[in-house]
């Protein structure tokens, strides 16, 4: 992590020249006293990086995992490359052009580290700590970058300043190539990469994650209009800043020291859960201390949410579409942001009625949130085998297909059933029926070929003999225990017990011995 770190650390810094030698342009400072006009131009162009960043730059970011540290040093290189430009067309009409792109690689590099944490964190519990420590990191590397570029910029300008960040960018990406990560393993099935990423926990963590950034999109506008309205001197407006960084500055402190305690899924919870206690208090009354509170809660909200997300998702999404899963969700939450923002832009309302509206985001979110995630705990903890309750849900799909008269969608569904419990490598198919799930596979992908339900009831029947577990042996004709003889691998056993109904179709490895189905397994998935 060490040369992980020293490039997000010098990284940091360099972004903080560059905010200052930008801070008279509209992408990087909107001021208290802009019109709502230019404010919704602000917004508009937050969203242009997102715009790329998931159908292009996350592809890009997975197509070279074997080598995203090389990607994170172009990266660096580039944005060096758009500082120089920068210095050289400052204000001129090229100089939007450049600053989105530099945006958008900024945007990029987020990806790029995000999808890297994990191949160079030994133990899944340890995520939550190290990007903990990258933010903590990347805020004093920040703040260091931010108050030596001011001094500089005041001594030899702007473009000066554009160069060291430059410099600093080329630094970065010297130490970005000594990372060395876990080398990647090999591609997991398409449907297996699909079924990690939309799993319940992710899904609904996710949701609970779009639902604060609205929600501090929505405070931040409202609290400048609100600050300027009442005419507030310049000191509040710095001190609103200063507390908020400070509460997102202590979540990054305690996320590690909850995470021992509590599951990422817990974390989101919490981040919902403490503004939302000041919001209602301040719907009687508000004042402008109670608004720097609740700037505080919000500001530790956002970086406790966004730990646990990010560990959630490392822990889950497979290396193969590590970038292209980042990067989604990313563009969510910054339209999530936006659109906070333009209600807040949008409406001139009292502020009480304001801690309504917040309130009216944070209450449901965070009753739907729980329930949300009681439900996908128990859909995920029921059995230890994951993929088996993923394989059950996509034969119950084919089912469902195959009873609305689709039978092409029913054969697919079914044999990426059969392939997800194959995958884990757990259980043992003969190849005949793999040749019989290959050739259906193969029918269903062709558009020209012609297929009948009898396919897909025949497709459907394969995938459950593969992925419903073998059934124990009748009472009945059960030995004792003292006798009881051992299981051999085609599902027999040596006494001359009766075989499987599948006749050795399917069987379990000798490390693997049949195991209970689980309720959702024992449930018949036949229409």
């Amino acid at each position: 992590m060490g040369p992980l770190s020293a490039a997000h650390a010098v990284a940091s810094a360099g972004d903080g020249f560059v905010t200052v030698s930008l801070a008279g342009s509209l992408f990087f400072n909107v001021s208290p006293d802009a019109s709502r006009s230019q404010v919704l131009l602000y917004l508009v162009i937050t969203m242009v990086p997102f715009v790329l960043l998931a159908p292009f730059v996350g592809p890009i970011i997975d197509h070279f995992r074997r080598g995203q540290r090389m990607v994170a040093a172009a990266t660096y290189g580039i944005r060096a490359a758009f500082c120089i430009g920068l210095a050289v067309t400052l204000f001129d009409l090229t100089f939007y052009v450049i600053v989105l792109a530099l945006l958008v690689a900024n945007r990029a590099q987020g990806v790029i580290k995000q999808a890297l944490i994990p191949k160079l964190v030994g133990e899944t519990e340890d995520l939550v700590t190290t990007n903990a420590r990258l933010a903590k990191l990347a805020t004093v590397a920040g703040g260091t970058g931010l108050f030596m570029a001011g001094a500089i910029q005041e001594l030899v300008g702007a473009p000066w300043a554009l160069r060291i960040g430059a410099l600093l960018y080329l630094l970065a990406a010297v130490a970005i190539l000594r990372v060395r990560p876990i080398t990647a393993g090999p591609d997991p099935p398409p449907e297996l990469e699909y079924a990690e990423l939309h799993t319940p926990s992710v899904m609904v963590a996710s949701l609970g994650f779009m639902a604060i950034r609205a929600a501090v999109g929505f405070f931040v506008f409202m609290l400048a209009f609100t600050f300027r309205r009442a005419s507030e001197p310049p000191w509040v407006y710095g001190a609103a800043v200063v507390v908020y960084g400070a509460g997102a500055f202590l979540g990054n402190v305690v996320a590690p020291y909850l995470r021992r305690r509590f599951h990422e899924e817990q974390l989101i919870a919490v981040a919902l859960a403490a503004p939302a206690v000041m919001t209602l208090i301040a719907i009687v009354s508000v004042t402008r201390g109670l608004l720097i509170v609740i700037a505080f809660l919000v500001g530790m909200s956002t970086t406790l949410a966004r730990q646990g997300f990010d560990s959630l998702v490392q822990r889950r999404a497979p290396d193969a579409v590590r970038g292209r899963a980042f990067a989604r969700y990313e563009t969510r939450f910054q339209l999530s942001w936006v659109l906070g923002g333009i209600l807040a832009t949008a409406i001139v309302v009292p502020a009480e009625f304001s801690m309504v509206l917040l309130s009216a985001v944070y209450l449901p979110a965070i009753a739907l949130y729980l329930r949300g995630a009681r439900e996908a705990r128990r859909y995920e903890g029921e059995s230890p085998d994951p993929a088996h309750d993923l394989a059950m849900t996509r034969l119950a799909a084919a089912n469902g297909w195959r009873r609305d008269g689709y039978p092409r969608l029913a054969v697919i569904d079914a044999v990426a059933a059969a392939d997800l419990v194959l995958a884990v490598g757990r259980v043992e198919v003969t190849t005949h029926v793999r040749e019989r799930l290959d050739g259906l596979r193969q029918a269903a992908l062709d558009p020209e070929a012609e297929l009948a339900a009898a396919e897909a009831d025949r497709a459907i029947a394969l995938a459950r003999d593969v992925v419903r577990p073998t059934p124990p042996a009748p009472p009945a004709q059960r030995p004792s225990r003292s006798s009881a003889p051992h299981s051999q691998p085609d599902g027999g056993e040596t006494d001359g017990s009766p075989p499987p109904s599948d006749t050795g179709s399917r069987r379990y490895l000798p490390t693997d011995p049949p195991r209970e189905p689980s309720r959702r397994a024992r449930a018949d998935p036949r229409p």
